[in-house]
């Protein structure tokens, strides 16, 4: 038995690719940014990784997320005229990973659960690993609720500003989630899961123009466990892309420069306090709103000083090529910390605290 080719589609920079196994070594060749680490990054999570679950909504191709963004819009413009909401149409933006192996007739007790019918004797099988909301209606749901709350921030926010005879100005700022994008950027572990089909062999068809063509599902039902349990073992060896200096020492998230114990256990709990009691982005109201268009308004001005500080150093990076020869300019991301002004795409597992103001 062995995987003869995968299959992966939506998954980061992979929209639908062909990736062929040989017999003894496969060995993955290319130009910075074009794929290597997500193919192994898509083998793990959906062979490997199951039970720990490592997506984030990063994860989903980027060029997908406009058209999530527009249904996400559609079922809110048919919320608030109360209208029938659309169906959800998940399966054009879904990750997935398809597994296709050859198995000897002698090797069937391994692979009983994906058996496509009970007169196979051998030779090719399909299954299908895809990351899919738990409850579609659930999740459109929960979205709805989310947004008819940041809209009705919005609107306390105005009737404060105007008896108080101040400027509606002041209280306009971007509640979170201002898109379906945004909400899932929190929330994509909460609503989606893996779950595992098993495809038709006579369906499987060769690429066109080195694109994958993976079959439809039409309706069909997934399988219980995990089929490759026991079976795959992938180990990895993360790219090593920077290097400290010797002798330094890391501190955590939020911990106080000062030098003892003390210092740092009272830094956590005055972090912990204001976690609790203070944080305007956590549950906000209308009166948090002030706080949050100034620090709004702080992060903009110190991006723009960031900006003009290293604007020597990026434009050299870019004669470079970093971060990547197909898009070789370093993006400004609004929704993330102070150091936005200077980063590329965050991805999950970074220190920065990426945070929308909104409700949790």
């Amino acid at each position: 038995m062995r995987i003869e080719f995968v299959e992966i589609a939506n998954f980061r920079k992979l929209i639908s690719t062909r990736i062929g196994l040989s017999t003894d070594k496969t060995v993955f060749v290319g130009a910075n940014n074009s794929g290597k680490t997500s193919a192994i990054t898509a083998l793990r999570y959906f062979l490997v990784d199951r039970e720990r679950t490592s997506f984030c909504f990063n994860d989903f191709t980027l060029s997908h997320w406009p058209g999530i963004d527009t249904m996400g819009a559609a079922w809110e413009v048919a919320h608030v005229a109360q209208q029938p909401l659309p169906e959800p149409e998940w399966d054009a933006f879904l990750p997935f990973l398809d597994v296709w192996m050859h198995v000897e007739e002698n090797e069937v007790h391994y692979v009983q659960g994906i058996l496509p019918t009970l007169d196979w004797a051998g030779g090719r099988l399909g299954v299908r690993v895809r990351y899919e909301p738990k409850d579609r209606e659930q999740l459109q749901k929960d979205y709805l609720t989310a947004r008819a709350n940041a809209r009705d921030l919005q609107t306390a926010g105005a009737a404060l500003a105007e008896a108080r005879g101040q400027d509606a100005t002041l209280f306009q700022v971007a509640i979170w989630p201002q898109t379906l994008v945004e909400f899932l950027q929190r929330r994509v572990t909460r609503y989606f899961t893996l779950q595992t089909y098993v495809l038709d062999p006579t369906a499987c068809v060769d690429p066109e123009h080195g694109r994958a063509l993976p079959q439809a599902l039409n309706g069909s039902d997934p399988i219980e466990g995990d089929p490759f349990k026991g079976l795959i073992r992938i180990d990895e060896i993360s790219a090593q892309r920077g290097f400290g200096h010797a002798g330094e020492s890391k501190m955590e998230e939020g911990e106080a420069l000062g030098s003892g114990s003390t210092s740092r256990k009272l830094s956590a709990q005055l972090r912990q306090y204001y976690k609790s009691h203070l944080d305007p982005y956590e549950s906000p109201d209308a009166k948090d709103l002030l706080a949050l268009k100034a620090i709004e308004e702080a992060q903009e001005a110190f991006n723009l000083r960031l900006s003009d500080g290293f604007e020597s150093p990026l434009r050299e990076m870019h004669t470079l090529g970093y971060p990547g020869v197909t898009d070789p300019n370093s993006t400004s991301q609004r929704a993330c910390g102070p150091l936005k002004a200077l980063t590329t795409t965050p991805q999950c597992g970074s220190s920065s605290r990426c945070r929308r103001v909104g409700l949790p």
